[in-house]
């Protein structure tokens, strides 16, 4: 299941953005959507061929122009190398020749899209390598090809969305190749991308392994803001000057093997979720009851875990933030806590009878001690609660209707109840700033997304 989501909001200075391909047709085949979306966002793309087929050459210029005009890319911004086909390697003559061309051109990339190096196909790893050589200070997407593709070590972490209306252009584009229909048919390039999507929860997607050039720290950011996977789509708001710090939960006297179990295996799943899928690793750790604690949240973005009661930074946040529900009650038992509405007075416990449930909340609001800045909260009344909380911040896509809650807005609190099957909405409560322009809170929202009349600290439970 996939849906559609608005972008989130990312520094729109424009990008320029060089998409490399071995021969005619490559670009289109791993990356037509990307170069679509690069243009409709106001991006500069352009588009660099490296070989030329010696006895049809002519035939496959004309078949790319017109493949690039699909995707809205002048003709004026489409080069030839013309190395021929079947003898591009990555040496002193082509790298130069490829820094003559987009010289010539005053093109200096920001983002250089081309092959990955997990391929069969020699011409596409020489032209990874060529890439690599021929630019600095730069992003680097490596996209797949369907027909050579070595799947087993492709390891893409930008996904783009092929949506309906992407793919009308890219396979406008693939048609303008009629030479190369029995090639470019040979594996089903939707079973391929439907595959791909399947990593991002999308229904079809291109996928790209992302690599950072020294000097290039200003691109990362934008680069990744093009991701249409909604990991990238729930962390880009808080990932600010490219890091957010993990403050865990107090250990206490009545810990039990299990609670540390569920603690661990959600901590080693955040972790991995951000090695696999953000450039440069953002993630730093600490425990929530040091000096290095208060440092950081004064300092930029921040992750909660655990309530008020098992985490000091999580309590000191509430006090001062707009926050409406709590995780209250502790003791040995995780029955003797239960989250209430601080406003109204509302309780939910864990059980009631005939009736269990893994109760927690996710909200995400501004830092109150750091300008510019986010915090992510995570607490549950069981443990379970709150590792499938802590687990829908690695993979947002398990729970479709919460993840649009968050991509849609950018401060909410979501009450949930956790079980095998995912995340179940129990309250929605999204800020609103009163019309004098004075204060703000938050109004409830049931969890089929109808807003109640406005008032003021308002729940639905």
């Amino acid at each position: 299941m996939s849906f559609d989501l608005q972008q989130p909001t990312i520094e729109r200075a424009s990008l320029k953005m060089l998409a490399i391909g071995a021969h005619p047709d490559d670009v289109e085949i791993g990356a037509a959507a990307l170069l679509t979306k690069m243009r409709e966002h106001g991006h500069g793309v352009h588009v660099l061929v490296l070989t030329d087929d010696p006895v049809n050459s002519t035939t496959r210029r004309a078949e790319a122009r017109a493949a690039a005009a699909e995707m809205g890319i002048p003709s004026d911004r489409v080069i030839f190398a013309g190395i021929q086909d079947g003898r591009l390697r990555a040496d002193t003559d082509s790298v130069s020749l490829v820094r003559q061309l987009t010289r010539q051109l005053d093109l200096q990339p920001d983002v250089v899209v081309t092959h990955t190096q997990a391929d069969s196909h020699n011409d596409h790893v020489e032209a990874n390598r060529i890439a690599h050589a021929a630019f600095r200070d730069c992003v680097f997407l490596h996209y797949s090809i369907h027909v050579s593709s070595e799947i087993s070590h492709f390891k893409p972490a930008i996904f783009i969305n092929v949506s309906p209306d992407r793919l009308w252009v890219k396979d406008r584009a693939l048609e303008s190749y009629h030479s190369q229909v029995s090639r470019i048919g040979r594996h089903d390039l939707t079973k391929y991308e439907e595959k791909l999507g399947k990593l991002a929860r999308l229904d079809r997607a291109e996928g790209f392994e992302i690599f950072l050039q020294y000097g290039a720290d200003d691109t990362i950011r934008k680069t990744i803001g093009l991701s249409d996977s909604p990991f990238h789509r729930f962390w880009l708001p808080t990932v600010t000057e490219d890091t957010v710090t993990l403050l865990y939960e107090l250990h206490s006297g009545w810990d039990s093997p299990e609670t540390f179990m569920h603690r661990n295996i959600a901590r080693d799943k955040l972790r991995q979720a951000f090695i696999n899928q953000w450039l440069p690793y953002p993630l730093r750790e600490q425990h929530s009851n040091t000096d290095e604690a208060l440092a950081v949240t004064r300092s930029g973005s921040i992750v909660t875990v655990g309530g008020p009661q098992a985490n000091p930074v999580a309590r000191e946040c509430q006090n001062v933030s707009t926050l409406v529900w709590t995780v209250e009650g502790g003791g040995v038992s995780s029955s003797a806590r239960y989250l209430q509405n601080q406003k109204v007075g509302t309780r939910l416990y864990s059980s009631s009878p005939g009736n269990v449930r893994d109760l927690g909340y996710i909200a995400r609001f501004e830092n109150p001690f750091a300008n510019g800045a986010h915090v992510v909260s995570v607490a549950g009344i069981t443990d379970f609660a709150e590792r499938a909380g802590v687990e829908f911040l690695t993979d947002p896509s398990r729970s479709p209707d919460l993840a649009r809650i968050f991509d849609e807005h950018p401060y909410a609190q979501v009450v949930y109840s956790a079980d095998a099957d995912g995340l179940r909405i129990i309250d929605v409560q999204l800020p609103v700033t009163l019309a004098n322009g004075g204060g703000g809170g938050y109004d409830g929202e049931d969890a089929l997304g109808a807003c109640h009349e406005p008032r003021l600290w308002d729940s639905c439970v």
